[in-house]
């Protein structure tokens, strides 16, 4: 879920590099809604079908850390036991 992702991002220092291809789709809808600023590399062709080069992280914007306020980690961890 991208508020969680964006929650653990928030606990590093940044520019951070995002491997996992769900952290990376993940972090695509948090750049297009405007929470982060990141850059994103094209998925590469490979023999086996496709692969997704890291994504950095440059920074959480006000509206990402506004949206961690108003959806705070506990109210996510509760609602997913639901």
């Amino acid at each position: 879920m991208p508020i969680s992702l964006l929650h653990r991002l928030a606990e590093h220092d940044l520019p951070i590099a995002v491997n996992d291809g769900a952290d990376v789709d993940a972090l695509r809808v948090l750049s297009l809604a405007g929470h982060v600023r990141a850059t994103i590399p094209k998925p590469v062709r490979t023999i086996d079908g496709y692969g997704q080069p890291p994504a950095t992280v440059i920074a959480i914007t006000s509206l990402g850390r506004s949206m961690m306020k108003r959806f705070p980690r506990d109210l996510m961890a509760s609602s997913a036991r639901l």
